[in-house]
C-alpha cells in the first residue's frame, strides 16, 4: 500500500497522477479483501484484524506524503530510485507470487491467459490516452 501510494506522490503529471489513480483505485479494494481474507484464515481475533487493516489504510496517506517529499525536496537521482523501487517491487509480486499462484491450478487456464493479456492491454491502453492528455 505505501509503495503504490508512494509512486502516486512521485507522479509529475496530470496523465500519470491519472493513471497511477485509476490503477490504485482497481487494485487496493482487491488488495485489501485478499488481505481480510488471510486474517480471517489465520484465526485472528476480530480486534487484531481491524488493528491491522486500519494500519495498512494509513500507510496510503504516509505513501503520498512520502512521494511528493522527496518529488519536492529531493535529487532527481532520489525520485528515480523510489520509482523503480516501486515499479520493480511491483514486477517481482506479480513474477514470483501472483502469476504463479494462479497458474498452478490449470483449470480454466485459457480464461486466465486471456484475463491476463486482457491486464496487459488495458494497462498498455491506458498509458497511450494519459500520453495523449499531455501532449494537448
Amino acid at each position: 500500500s505505501i509503495l503504490e501510494m508512494t509512486a502516486l506522490g512521485l507522479a509529475d503529471s496530470f496523465g500519470d497522477s491519472a493513471l497511477l489513480s485509476l490503477s490504485i483505485a482497481l487494485h487496493q479494494p482487491a488488495e485489501s479483501i485478499a488481505l481480510l481474507v488471510a486474517f480471517l484464515k489465520s484465526g485472528m481475533s476480530k480486534d487484531q484484524i481491524v488493528k491491522y487493516l486500519s494500519v495498512f489504510s494509513a500507510m496510503g496517506p504516509v505513501g503520498v506524503a512520502l512521494g511528493m517529499a522527496v518529488n519536492e525536496f529531493a535529487a532527481p537521482i532520489v525520485d528515480a530510485i523510489m520509482l523503480a523501487t516501486v515499479a520493480g517491487t511491483f514486477i517481482y509480486v506479480g513474477a514470483t507470487e501472483v502469476i504463479p499462484e494462479e497458474w498452478e491450478d490449470q483449470e480454466h487456464k485459457w480464461k486466465k491467459f486471456i484475463a491476463l493479456m486482457s491486464g496487459i492491454v488495458t494497462i498498455f491502453a491506458i498509458t497511450q490516452y494519459t500520453m495523449t492528455l499531455e501532449s494537448h
